[in-house]
Parts: structure tokens; C-alpha cells; sequence
């Protein structure tokens, strides 16, 4: 008996270290499970330079965010997302649903590259997309019955902003370089809110639809502008991205 009260004394303690531990680490925990699972769901590299987020306020930020280019399109990386700064309820980490107070990309540097069978960026939302129907709950005998409990981890967000976007068209002959513009900042709010949270699959997925709107109404409102671009075959790159 003293013996087993040792062993579950000593359990209990790991037990705390790692639950002290894990409390404490959040910045690990984001790092991991975005460079992890990131290229699951995107279907293209992930690399995150660092994450400091504080365990006591929930606020912090994320540096050097890349998200690598689909196969078959050449620039080196979709995007690189500049500073990223977050503010979530600490008391809500381990809860089904994590309240997101606050996401602000701020300066992002976005490629968007037209291939033989469309853009990039329309490329990685169908990624995405088909990420978010693979992990819908779904009836574990096939036959339209109640499908099985949904234990996916979700979030609300209250307030998503990306400021100061800097968007460069190409194609792969410019190797990406390209007619360079600036895209309107983008804002939404209660993101989750009234259906339960979305997973982060479904929230990427809402974020990479609104910016590809963003994009392409920018090219087909300032073709002029775009006309003006420095870089030597930008003409001839535009007219193949707007055919």
C-alpha cells in the first residue's frame, strides 16, 4: 500500500509539472502546432521565426510567419506575414472554446501568382477548404445518422485585422517579381460568435477567401495604377493575370 502511494504521489507530481509546464509554454504550444499542422491544412510550408505570449494576460505576438508557395507556382513563398499580434482570454486555453480577444497582421508582403490552372493564393484556399471537409464530424456507419461528438478545439475572435498589405502580381516567368500595390485593410469581428467557434481550419479558410476578394478587386479597379509598375514585362504579366 505505501509503495502504491508513492507511485501515484510521484504521478501526481509529474502530472503538475507537466500541466505548470504546458500552462507556461504557450509560445511552444503555437510554434509546434503551427509549423505542424499549418502545412496540413495549407498544403504548403509553414515557418514561424518566434512566439512570446504570455500566460498571465494573453497577449503577445508572432514574428517571421511564412507560408511557403503551392507545387507548380515559382515565387519562393506566398507570403511572409510581418508581425502578428495577439490578445486571447487566458482562462479560456484549455476551454472547448478559446475567446479571442484580438489578431492584428500587421504588414503582411503577399504573392499573388498566376499558374496554368489559376492563382496561388485560390490554390491554398482549396486546400484549405478540402482540409475543413475532411475534418467535419461525420456518422461513424456512413448512413446520414448522428455523427460522432465534435471534440475539434475551437475559437470565437472577436476582432481580426490585417493593416498595411502589400500585394505583388505575377507570373512564373517574373520569377516573383511583379506590379506591387497596396490592398484596404481588412476587419472582422465576432468570427465564431453564435455557431459555436470556428476551428482554426474554418478560420483560415474565411481569412483566405476575404483576402482573395480583396485582391482581386483591387486588380480590376485600379488597372490603370497597375499599368504604371517599373518592372520590365509587368505588361505582359498582367494581361495573362487578368485573362
Amino acid at each position: 500500500m505505501k509503495k502504491l502511494a508513492i507511485v501515484a504521489a510521484a504521478f501526481l507530481a509529474i502530472a503538475a509539472i507537466g500541466i505548470y509546464w504546458a500552462y507556461n509554454s504557450l509560445d511552444v504550444i503555437v510554434k509546434v502546432a503551427l509549423e505542424h499542422f499549418g502545412p496540413d491544412v495549407a498544403g504548403v510550408s509553414v515557418t514561424v521565426g518566434g512566439v512570446s505570449i504570455s500566460p498571465r494576460d494573453g497577449r503577445g505576438s508572432l514574428k517571421g510567419v511564412e507560408i511557403g508557395n503551392p507545387a507548380g507556382f515559382s515565387a519562393p513563398r506566398a507570403a511572409r506575414l510581418g508581425e502578428i499580434s495577439v490578445a486571447l482570454d487566458p482562462a479560456t486555453v484549455r476551454a472547448p472554446i478559446v475567446i479571442v480577444h484580438d489578431i492584428t497582421i500587421d504588414s503582411p508582403v503577399i504573392t499573388y501568382e498566376r499558374g496554368k490552372g489559376g492563382t496561388n493564393l485560390d490554390a491554398i484556399q482549396k486546400n484549405i477548404a478540402a482540409y475543413v471537409g475532411r475534418s467535419v464530424p461525420v456518422s461513424p456507419a456512413g448512413d446520414g445518422s448522428a455523427p460522432v461528438a465534435d471534440t475539434r478545439h475551437k475559437f470565437v475572435i472577436e476582432k481580426l485585422s490585417i493593416r498595411g498589405a502589400r500585394v505583388t502580381m505575377t507570373t512564373a516567368g517574373l520569377k516573383g517579381q511583379g506590379v506591387s500595390f497596396d490592398i484596404p485593410d481588412i476587419e472582422l469581428t465576432d468570427v465564431g460568435k453564435g455557431r459555436g467557434g470556428v476551428t482554426a481550419s474554418e478560420a483560415a479558410n474565411l481569412v483566405a477567401g476575404t483576402l482573395i476578394s480583396r485582391i482581386s478587386q483591387k486588380v480590376l479597379t485600379n488597372i490603370d495604377l497597375l499599368r504604371k509598375g517599373g518592372v520590365e514585362g509587368a505588361m505582359d504579366a498582367l494581361k495573362g493575370l487578368l485573362k
